[in-house]
């Protein structure tokens, strides 16, 4: 009997959860049609087949803001994406703006990621609750991808978030902003001592010529006797 009921239990739980997945399931809509307007790097504007406008609010990702650095940028390279193209939106809700949250899909790729891989638009944690858990981590290991490349919005030594912009906070302090190496693939910090040489260095070295005297003198043979 106690096996009985712990198999009865077993298959109720099986069947709840199995109920509640397809529940969510249900409830994404899928919004057909034309990116007719971009507004900047994670809204844009849909138009149907009823040419009814949609405006579309790229879920899980948070752009730079217009007077951002990068701002203009990110919303070009959305515009190059996406503009004039046959898009298909996966949404669940509206924001408080009517605005659709959804995620944008291009002949089957995620433009929101597509956003994130190139530098320009952070992985937006705070709001990305409706994404799929597949999602969530696919945008939170482009965004370390395209930090670590310092590629796009990332080449800035210490990026200000847009959801900080908006609220006026500023910059996070940099021990020292020139003290880090960055090439694809690879990041190299400098001892903020030795960084520091070097930069006080070079302010006194205003031409090419004078930095070569530079390098000639610090390399020649018989230098560290010298000193």
């Amino acid at each position: 009997m106690r096996r009985d009921r712990i198999a009865e239990l077993s298959r109720l739980a099986t069947g709840l959860a199995v109920y509640i997945l397809c529940s969510c399931f249900a409830q994404a809509e899928i919004l057909s049609g034309r990116v007719v307007k971009i507004a900047d790097g994670d809204t844009l504007t849909v138009l149907d087949k009823s040419n009814r406008q949609h405006k579309i609010r790229l879920i899980g990702i948070d752009a730079p803001e217009r007077k951002q650095p990068f701002g203009t940028v990110s919303r070009q390279n959305l515009a190059d994406l996406v503009f004039g193209k046959e898009v298909a939106v996966e949404w669940h809700k509206q924001d408080r703006y009517q605005r659709v949250l959804g995620k944008v899909l291009l002949n089957g790729q995620d433009v929101n990621l597509k956003q994130i891989k190139a530098g320009l638009a952070w992985h937006y944690t705070q709001y990305d609750k409706d994404l799929r858990l597949a999602d969530k981590r696919l945008y939170a290991e482009a965004q370390k991808a395209a930090d670590l490349k310092g590629i796009g919005l990332w080449s800035d030594p210490s990026p200000v978030a847009p959801w900080d912009f908006r609220h006026n906070k500023p910059a996070p302090a940099v021990a020292d902003e020139g003290c880090e190496i960055r090439l694809p693939g690879f990041r190299y910090k400098i001892d903020p001592v030795i960084c520091g040489i070097c930069r006080n260095a070079l302010k006194s070295v205003s031409t090419l010529p004078g930095f070569m005297e530079l390098v000639r003198l610090a390399t020649r043979p018989g230098s560290d006797e010298a000193n």
